[in-house]
Formats: structure tokens, C-alpha cells, sequence
């Protein structure tokens, strides 16, 4: 398994970019309240998101930009529990409401760590 061997930056990115395009399908999900697939996005493709991204950190030089990415992180993780919990409530205006702000937020990580 490729996630113990270290840090390999192509392999992250590549892992971030297939949860990048999982997640573009949340949206949809939502709208149609299909819960379900909305919980498989969230615990499949985002399973290994929040390994990706710490250890993405990890390779990030600069200190300032280094905290940053370490805050988005853990929005970006938050911002994930609150699309599974109003899933799970079957909200969806909530639901919609905590994607955007952790596509928006991914979209800044993703930059920030480039």
C-alpha cells in the first residue's frame, strides 16, 4: 500500500485531485436527496482526504503559509462532518450550505499547497 511508503508528492496530488472530482457530485446528491451517495462521497473519496492534506502540510516550506493550510484543514474537516450530519437530518439547504464552504475552502488549500 502505497500511503505507508512516504511522502510522494505526485501520489498525494493525485489522491487530492480524485476528491476533488468526487466532490464535485455532492451537490447533485443533495438536491436530488439521494443521502446515500451523499455518505459514500463522504466516507469513501473523503476517507483519506484528511491524511492527504497533513501530510501535504508536511512538505510546505514556508511557515505562514504552512499554518494556513493547517487551519483549512481542519475547517475543511469540519465543514465535512456538518454535510454528514445534515445528511443525516435530510437537510438539505444545510447540507448545500456546508459544501460550498469546503469546496471554497479546498479550492484555497489546494492553491496554498501547490
Amino acid at each position: 500500500n502505497q500511503l505507508y511508503k512516504g511522502t510522494d508528492g505526485k501520489l498525494l496530488f493525485e489522491r487530492l485531485g480524485k476528491v476533488v472530482v468526487a466532490l464535485k457530485d455532492v451537490p447533485q446528491y443533495i438536491e436530488t436527496k439521494q443521502w446515500n451517495k451523499v455518505q459514500g462521497v463522504l466516507t469513501g473519496p473523503m476517507g483519506t482526504l484528511s491524511v492527504t492534506m497533513n501530510e501535504l502540510v508536511k512538505n510546505v516550506s514556508d511557515d505562514g503559509v504552512r499554518n494556513k493550510c493547517k487551519a483549512l484543514s481542519v475547517d475543511i474537516r469540519k465543514d465535512l462532518y456538518a454535510i454528514a450530519l445534515a445528511a443525516d437530518k435530510k437537510q438539505v439547504k444545510e447540507a448545500l450550505s456546508s459544501f460550498e464552504k469546503a469546496e471554497q475552502k479546498l479550492d484555497k488549500f489546494v492553491t496554498l499547497v501547490s
